[in-house]
């Protein structure tokens, strides 16, 4: 579950691999994980949908998680053997999910008001 060691790593993104790493998945499901990590890290789960069916992955879901002055998205992936997470900052994306994130929460944001 651990990002690309040469590219810089929020403080953020950190603490979700670890709320994600204390998480039952096979007890829980992907939906019930990023929902308890979400809780630890004061993040909101945006969405959790079916990946592409030629992708590697099974899932897709987002967090969106803040700093106290900018707001982040983080993806997490669920393997085909569903029991594998990944986690992916959203810079580090290049797939049209680069901008879903942070617009779905934008959405949502707005819709709250």
């Amino acid at each position: 579950m651990m990002p690309d060691v040469e590219k810089p790593v929020s403080l953020e993104v950190v603490e979700i691999e670890l709320a994600l790493g204390a998480q039952d998945i096979v007890a829980d499901g992907f939906e019930g994980a990023l929902q308890k990590a979400a809780e630890l890290v004061n993040g909101e789960v945006i969405f959790n949908i079916r990946a592409p069916e030629d992708s590697d992955e099974q899932r897709i879901g987002a967090i969106s998680i803040s700093d106290g002055t900018t707001d982040q998205t983080v993806f997490i992936m669920l393997g085909k053997d569903g029991t594998t997470l990944s986690v992916t900052p959203e810079q580090d994306q290049t797939t049209l999910f680069d901008k879903l994130g942070p617009d779905f929460a934008a959405v949502m944001k707005g819709l709250r008001r």
